[in-house]
């Protein structure tokens, strides 16, 4: 018996070029510190009484100001009131997105972080050449995470494939024509790919690779390849066509039902 396929062979396959170009990808919850305290942002993290870190403290305080005199967010190392809610967010906002990409028109890397608290949002990219910044309200996230991703056609498939998967990632027996489909989608030419990791309200949305969700542009269309717990032990994989404005809309409801379940 021929052995069966690994939901996690499939998305690697499709986030390919990003783990190529991108190996040391950030976790979506890097800096996640809910617990600190306004006076630690002030200071860029508590302070030491031991003379012996004297030396460490002093360098990340220096890469500090280095980093702050960059940008708007202050001057000579302290931060200004922007500042302030910008670090707040990135370190405290527990709704938390990270969208990178590799793409052969647009941006050839792209790596877009999202922090949001429930009433504001940043944004901050890295693109070639440029840092992207972007500081709203709340409800505008969604726009902000996609707003540097390419246009591409939508897919053009009659359908979305759908296999079922075991609780140990291995897709059940007789769906070999749909992992076949699925295969054959992910070979074609690429002109794009993006992994998007996200957290909401505590809830985890997406992270690859087990909870995966990675955009592919092919010369058919964008498609998005999606593991799906649908609890009880039921696990699925999709790959559908998919568009920009498909992927705003699924990181909406993505928020809005991490509200729903934080609510008391």
């Amino acid at each position: 018996m021929p052995e069966r396929t690994a939901a996690r062979e499939l998305l690697e396959l499709a986030a390919l070029p990003v783990l190529a170009a991108m190996p040391d990808r950030e976790p979506v919850d890097r800096l996640y510190n809910p617990d600190v305290s306004d006076h630690d942002i002030l200071v860029h993290g508590p302070v030491s009484d031991d003379p012996a870190d004297l030396v460490a403290e002093v360098e990340r305080h220096a890469a500090w100001a280095a980093w702050i005199d960059g940008t708007p967010f202050g001057e000579d190392g302290e931060l200004n009131e922007v500042g302030f809610e910008v670090v707040s967010l990135m370190l405290r906002g527990s709704v938390r997105a990270a969208l990178c990409g590799v793409f052969d028109e647009g941006p050839e890397t792209a790596d877009i972080r999202c922090y949001a608290d429930g009433e504001r949002a940043f944004m901050m990219g890295s693109l070639p050449g440029r840092t992207a910044i972007h500081l709203a309200d709340f409800e505008e996230l969604p726009e902000m995470l996609v707003a540097e991703l390419p246009e591409a056609p939508f897919g053009s498939s009659s359908r979305a494939i759908w296999v079922s998967v075991d609780e140990d990632g291995l897709v059940h027996d007789g769906q070999d024509d749909d992992v076949g489909a699925m295969r054959e989608l992910l070979a074609r030419p690429r002109s794009g790919t993006a992994v998007l990791d996200m957290l909401a309200f505590g809830g985890l949305c997406a992270e690859f690779p087990d909870h995966g969700f990675v955009l592919v542009d092919t010369d058919l269309g964008r498609f998005a390849l999606a593991a799906l717990d649908r609890g009880d032990g039921r696990r699925q994989l999709v790959m559908s066509p998919f568009s920009r404005g498909m992927l705003r809309d699924w990181c909406r409801k993505m928020i809005d039902l991490g509200q729903e379940e934080e609510m008391p």
